[in-house]
C-alpha cells in the first residue's frame, strides 16, 4: 500500500470451475406427480397382463414335464404342445389369473415404481462423466424396498390357499372359484391374520428384490450412457441393445438377491415333517444359520434358482422394459455449468 492511494487487493477466483447440481435433488423439466402415478399404474398393469399370459402357458408345461420327458424333435414337440393344450389349467383359469396378477401389479409394482420415480427421478447426472452419487441411489432403493415390502404378503398367502384348495378332494376343499373369492372367504371366515402368514421372509424377498432391481438398473444404465453420448452414431443402439443388457442384468440381480429369502421360507413352510412329526427347521432363523453352518453350504440357498428365473423372469423383464421405455427410470442429464466469479 502506498501512502495516499487506495490499497490494492489481490484475490484468487475460486469459483471459476465446472459445477453441476448433482449433489441435490432437482426437479426434472417434465416433472408431474400425476403423470408419474399414471405411468406407474401402466407398468403395474403390464405386469398383470404378461404374468397372466405367461403363467397360463408355463403352469401346464411345467406340470407336463413333471410326468413326461421333454420333446427331442419337432414331431414330439407338436405332440407335446397338443397335449398341453388339452390340460385343464391351460383351457381355464385365465380370468382368475388376470384379475389376481393385475391386482398384484397395480398395487405392488405400481407402488414401488411410483416411489422410485418420485425419489430418484430428481437425482441429476452429469452428461460428461459417470454418476458419483450412486450411494444416494442405493439408500433410496433400500427405502423403496422397505416401504413396499409388505404389499406382496397377502397376495402370496391367497395364491397358496387357492392352489391348495384346487388339489384337495371336494369333501375337504372350500370351493374357491377364483383368487378373489378365496381372499373374501379367508377374511370372512378366518379373519385377516391368515393373509399375513410367513410375513418375515416374504417381506425380505420383496425388499431384496426391489432394492436390487432399482439400484442395478440405474447403476448399469448410467455406466452405459457413455455409449449413447460418445460411443456410437447409431441413434437406436442405446435404446435397444443397451436396454436389453441393463434390463436383463437388473432382473437377474433382483431375483438373485431375493431368492435366499424364498428358499428359507420353503424350507420352513413346505419341507415334509420327519417320522416324529417334527419340522426339520423350526423357524426361519434356524434355517438361515444351518445353511451357513455344517449341515449345508451357502450355495444351498440358491438351489433351483434358474428354474425360478424361468418362472418369474419373463414377466418381470417385460415390466421393467416397459417402465424404462415410458420414462420411469429416466436419468436426467445436466450439462456442466460455468459459475463465474462475482467480480467478473
Amino acid at each position: 500500500e502506498i501512502e495516499g492511494q487506495r490499497p490494492v487487493i489481490v484475490s484468487r477466483n475460486h469459483n471459476a470451475r465446472i459445477r453441476t447440481p448433482i449433489y441435490r435433488w432437482t426437479t426434472p423439466p417434465d416433472w408431474s406427480p400425476a403423470w408419474n402415478y399414471q405411468r406407474s399404474l401402466y407398468a403395474g398393469f403390464t405386469f398383470g397382463v404378461t404374468s397372466a399370459l405367461y403363467m397360463q402357458i408355463y403352469e401346464p408345461v411345467r406340470d407336463m414335464l413333471m410326468i413326461y420327458a421333454a420333446p427331442d424333435n419337432f414331431s414330439q414337440l407338436k405332440t407335446f404342445t397338443r397335449e398341453v393344450m388339452k390340460m385343464e389349467n391351460f383351457k381355464s383359469g385365465f380370468f382368475s389369473k388376470f384379475m389376481f396378477y393385475s391386482a398384484y401389479g397395480l398395487s405392488f409394482e405400481g407402488a414401488r415404481w411410483y416411489l422410485w420415480k418420485s425419489f430418484a427421478g430428481g437425482y441429476p447426472h452429469d452428461e460428461h462423466c459417470v454418476d458419483i452419487t450412486w450411494a444416494k441411489k442405493l439408500l433410496t432403493s433400500f427405502a423403496v424396498g422397505g416401504l413396499t415390502s409388505w404389499i406382496p404378503v397377502p397376495f402370496h398367502n391367497v395364491a397358496i390357499r387357492f392352489q391348495q384348495d384346487q388339489i384337495l378332494p371336494k369333501e375337504f376343499s372350500r370351493g374357491y372359484s377364483n383368487h378373489l373369492s378365496c381372499a373374501y372367504n379367508i377374511i370372512a371366515k378366518d379373519g385377516p391374520f391368515p393373509l399375513m402368514r410367513s410375513a418375515g421372509p416374504i417381506m425380505g424377498e420383496a425388499w431384496a428384490g426391489t432394492f436390487a432391481l432399482f439400484f442395478w438398473i440405474d447403476f448399469i444404465k448410467d455406466k452405459l450412457r457413455v455409449i449413447k453420448n460418445y460411443g456410437t452414431d447409431h441413434p437406436g443402439f442405446y435404446d435397444s441393445w443397451c436396454r436389453i443388457l441393463y434390463t436383463s442384468f437388473a432382473v437377474y440381480m433382483s431375483l438373485g438377491h431375493a431368492y435366499p429369502f424364498r428358499i428359507m421360507r420353503l424350507w420352513v413352510d413346505e419341507l415334509p415333517k420327519n417320522k416324529r412329526g417334527e419340522l426339520y427347521f423350526k423357524n426361519y432363523a434356524e434355517a438361515f444359520w444351518k445353511a451357513l453352518g455344517d449341515n449345508f453350504t451357502f450355495s444351498q440357498l440358491f438351489n433351483g434358482f434358474h428354474l425360478h428365473l424361468i418362472r418369474a423372469g419373463p414377466p418381470l423383464f417385460a415390466t421393467v422394459w416397459f417402465a424404462d421405455v415410458i420414462g420411469l427410470n429416466e436419468q436426467v442429464e445436466f450439462p456442466a455449468v460455468y459459475v463465474p466469479d462475482e467480480e467478473e
